[in-house]
């Protein structure tokens, strides 16, 4: 049987801001003298700064623009879009919550076929990013897709100069980061013996607290790492997780020509060399094929793989046909391995841009491919009034996912594949992944293990009231393309303002939801059909945090007339789901629609001219159900009788961008 071709990197785009600063300056910078040899040990003596005219979605389409002229793809072939960038500020004291980056992205390029979201995970953002394009390629849901961040961090270097007071300060791994963007156009490649061999993620989350990106005591963004504990552990997880990689692939530990780390510092980069070769017979890797591009970049994050991969190929130190294994690792702890061989993609770069063949344009479908398995929503676990005294969004979305657990067959180490897709959170804490936290909490196979036990892969999908609808549609590829066997989905949201502006609150319900998804086993049965709808309207709803009083708030600014545009999205994209499907709405038994308000439950009632008792409204006098509109419908449909076997549901979320998703489930 001839083996399915393999996902390839068919463009790849970098994008470096002009502004170089040394390692000696960023010390002289530091208000309290620093004396460290940050030079020697880290190996950095330059890295590029952004931050004056170019923040974090700036990098993000310039590398896009830069990948898409190395490519044979225009930009309306792209059948998804994911960003991946850790940082989200896109201005001067402006850190962007809603709309997703990926939605703006979208309409600047006039992606017109693109699903698209944000994702968080960490410094392994990128490569998540390319597993879940992977899955939605193997299940013929895309052809092409785009993997994008945009990395402007080096305001957490600011802070750390005016606030580091030691080098034994855990906030000292600050002033080592450069920016970056870097972006991917990813496809299946002819040729089995290219591309992606092999790509594992798995996320131990015990050690998720060694390293957050968080608000300081200041107001001001930092980094706080425990680089002794963090290290120890990524690189003794790390070491045999690449090498049980090599021999799942069959490849010999010195069958290729590079190793590719993640670009922290030379001390990280000596001491996983050391712990790799002391696994292995004899030593394999030396600095003559382990990837160190540190000394002009500096820890770039999330893009470092691949502006090294970019960097290397440039220098003509990369060839075509060569092999390359990745080792990933990103705080979290998200560890894995990406073993690949090139194409003729260095050749093509070299070139760049003067040697494409003729761009071609194909007819992308965004939903599902008809003929997948039906995925269940096996359990669901929802927090009705009594989650006003519990707090903390951590606890809200433990506490749900813990009654997800208690009413469904699976045990928490059965998860394999967490997913959290709430937005707003204490202390706007952007590293790490919101889910990698939460299966800390949940010790859902959070600690190291031998390669052969059970793991759990967590990220973030940052999208909205439409992230947890995305998060089902991308378990549903997952699950079918056989990348998980149970997924859990979870969320919770937080006010911001409330200490500080109790006068400027989103109106956001803060409570906590979780679901878990399988296949299911009767066929027919289950989520089938995804469709996502956009009006590339982004300015229409904005949530962003400023600095005001010289504190963080949250604003939040909706255009006056939204709820009519969400009306209308959610027409017209319900409108396109049921014709692909050839059905009418007369055959739909139960409509969730998003829980907004009553009020606007009502209103859509009417403009779908169908009955009101069609439409599930759990609200119950609380405020926007936001993130967890999904499941609180549908616990509302189960508890009480209205979802019964046989019923056809239609299930609908609206938000920011301005977007709109639906789905089909059969009970």
């Amino acid at each position: 049987m001839r083996k399915s071709p393999n996902t390839i990197i068919e463009s790849l785009g970098t994008y470096l801001p002009p502004d170089t600063f040394t390692t000696r300056e960023i010390l002289d910078g530091c208000k309290k003298h620093i004396r460290f040899p940050l030079e020697k040990i880290s190996g950095i003596k330059n890295r590029r700064m952004a931050g004056k005219e170019e923040f974090s979605i700036d990098l993000a389409r310039k590398a896009i623009a830069d990948c898409l002229k190395n490519s044979k793809h225009k930009a309306d072939d792209i059948g998804a879009l994911i960003c991946c960038n850790i940082s989200r500020v896109d201005g001067l004291n402006q850190l962007s919550f809603e709309p997703s980056t990926a939605v703006r992205l979208r309409k600047h390029f006039g992606m017109e076929k693109a699903l698209v979201f944000d994702i968080t995970n960490a410094c392994a953002g990128m490569f998540t990013g390319i597993h879940i394009i992977n899955n939605l390629l193997a299940t013929g849901a895309i052809h092409c897709g785009m993997v994008v961040s945009g990395e402007y961090i080096t305001h957490l270097t600011q802070t750390a100069q005016e606030e580091i007071t030691s080098f034994m300060d855990s906030r000292m791994a600050c002033l080592t980061l450069g920016d970056a963007g870097a972006a991917v156009i990813l496809e299946k490649s002819e040729n089995e013996h290219e591309g992606f061999q092999k790509l594992d993620l798995h996320t131990f989350g015990r050690y998720s607290p060694y390293c957050t990106a968080q608000l300081s005591e200041t107001g001001r963004w930092i980094m706080y790492t425990d680089s002794v504990n963090l290290t120890d552990a990524a690189i003794k997880s790390g070491a045999e997780h690449s090498l049980a990689s090599l021999e799942k692939a069959g490849w010999q530990p010195n069958g290729f020509e590079h190793l590719i780390l993640h670009q922290t510092s030379k001390l990280t980069l000596n001491s996983a060399k050391k712990e790799i070769n002391k696994l292995l017979p004899s030593p394999v890797f030396d600095d003559s094929n382990t990837v160190n591009n540190l000394e002009e970049r500096g820890n770039t994050a999330s893009t470092a793989h691949f502006i090294a991969l970019a960097d290397k190929i440039r220098e003509n130190k990369i060839q075509s046909g060569d092999k390359i294994a990745f080792g990933i690792s990103a705080s979290g702890l998200t560890v894995g391995t990406a073993l690949y061989v090139l194409d003729d993609l260095p050749e093509r770069m070299r070139l760049n841009g003067s040697a494409i063949p003729e761009q071609t344009s194909h007819k992308l479908p965004v939903e599902a491919k008809p003929g997948l398995p039906g995925i269940r929503l096996e359990s669901v676990g929802v927090l009705g009034h009594e989650a006003k005294n519990i707090g903390s969004t951590m606890e809200l979305a433990k506490q749900a996912a813990n009654r997800c657990i208690n009413t469904s067959q699976y045990q928490i180490s059965d998860i394999d594949l967490l997913i959290y897709s709430g937005v707003y959170r204490e202390n706007y804490l952007m590293e790490p992944a919101y889910a990698a936290l939460l299966a800390g909490e949940l010790s859902m196979n959070a600690t190291l293990s031998k390669p052969e036990d059970q793991k759990t892969l967590a990220f973030d999908i940052f999208n909205g009231s439409v992230g947890f609808l995305n998060a089902c549609h991308i378990a549903q590829q997952m699950l079918a393309a056989g990348s998980c066997s149970a997924a859990m989905i979870a969320a919770a949201e937080h006010e911001n303002n409330t200490e500080n502006f109790p006068d400027k609150l989103t109106g956001l319900e803060e409570t906590g939801s979780a679901v878990i998804l399988d296949l299911h086993p009767e066929e027919g049965k289950g989520f089938s059909s995804f469709h996502f709808g956009y009006e590339d309207e982004p300015d229409h709803y904005i949530g962003e945090c400023i600095t005001r009083d010289n504190l963080p708030c949250l604003e939040v600014s909706k255009t006056a007339d939204l709820e009519a545009i969400f009306i209308r999205s959610v027409l017209t994209t319900v409108k396109a789901l049921l014709d692909s499907e050839g059905i009418t709405l007369d055959q739909i038994d139960l409509i969730l629609p998003p829980q907004i308000s009553s009020g606007f439950i009502t209103n859509l009632s009417v403009a779908m001219d169908q009955p009101q008792d069609k439409f599930i409204d759990a609200v119950d006098a609380r405020s926007d159900l936001f993130s967890s509109s999904v499941p609180n419908a549908l616990a509302y449909a189960l508890q009480n009788g209205l979802a019964q076997p046989g019923s056809t549901a239609l299930i609908i979320a609206v938000g920011s961008g301005i977007q709109t998703g639906c789905a089909l489930y059969h009970f």
